[in-house]
């Protein structure tokens, strides 16, 4: 996986509750040592007390889901539950959420770790996550979502699109996400509009314009060329703004189908 520097320095800004820009004397650290030292931070207080989470989780085997879900809520809270989930089976934890509400459900994800919360993202119904879908729109926390986009099944996230009104947010929590070929396919099965959409709002500030160069360069040839007529359409002037940008981020290459088309 091709690592971003500036996507692993904001999340990694956000775990520390900090701003990208106070956290200069990491300069030194590469895409992947930011992401090491982020995963370490996020695993630390979760591997102290591993043992402890387990016992609860197992604790509840006997107890009906409905019981352990209501204990979850009203003695363990988010937290606790966030970090007994890894531990819970993953079917069994997505009847669980069946007795959460959207805002419960939002809370543990805000305390969760997205990579160890892959198998739950795949067994939980996608009809429970549009909830918490919009509990994080409203809250505007792009960085949890752009942290579970990286482990989400796709069809899930495409579903799951559909209540981001604003192509903006589209961007904010993209700009969280690692995976930005994963970003790209998505982006990719969008409409024309959608996609003209998004190409007005990146142009509003320089960081959305270097997030769709970044997700743009991710795509394969003929998906490139597609947003190239697409940005034309939106403003033929905005190609040139976008090779700036890619000169800058080092993916002119990668982009080379789209500035020939």
């Amino acid at each position: 996986m091709n690592i971003d520097r500036d996507t692993e320095l904001r999340r990694l800004a956000r775990v520390l509750h900090r701003d990208a820009a106070q956290l200069g004397h990491l300069a030194a650290l590469d895409g992947a040592g930011l992401m090491k030292l982020r995963t370490l931070i996020q695993n630390s207080l979760l591997e102290e007390f591993a043992g402890l989470f387990e016992k609860i989780a197992a604790s509840g085997k006997l107890a009906p889901d409905a019981l352990s879900a209501l204990l979850c809520r009203k003695v363990f809270g988010p937290s606790i539950t966030a970090n007994m989930s890894y531990y819970v089976p993953a079917d069994r934890a997505a009847r669980m959420c069946k007795h959460f509400d959207d805002e419960f459900m939002a809370e543990i994800a805000r305390e969760q770790i997205p990579e160890r919360a892959r198998e739950q993202l795949e067994k939980l119904p996608v009809d429970l996550m549009r909830g918490v879908t919009r509990q994080m729109l409203a809250s505007r926390d792009y960085h949890i979502m752009g942290g579970f986009t990286d482990y989400l099944p796709e069809d899930k996230a495409m579903i799951l699109m559909e209540e981001i009104a604003d192509p903006a947010d589209s961007l904010r929590i993209s700009s969280f996400a690692q995976r930005k070929d994963r970003v790209a396919r998505l982006t990719a099965k969008m409409d024309d509009q959608q996609i003209r959409s998004l190409i007005e709002a990146a142009f509003k500030a320089p960081e959305f314009i270097n997030e769709v160069g970044l997700v743009t360069a991710q795509m394969p040839p003929k998906d490139q060329q597609r947003m190239a007529k697409l940005s034309d359409a939106v403003d033929p002037k905005h190609r040139a703004t976008a090779r700036q940008a890619a000169e800058k981020n080092g993916t002119l290459e990668q982009l080379q189908p789209f500035f020939a088309a």
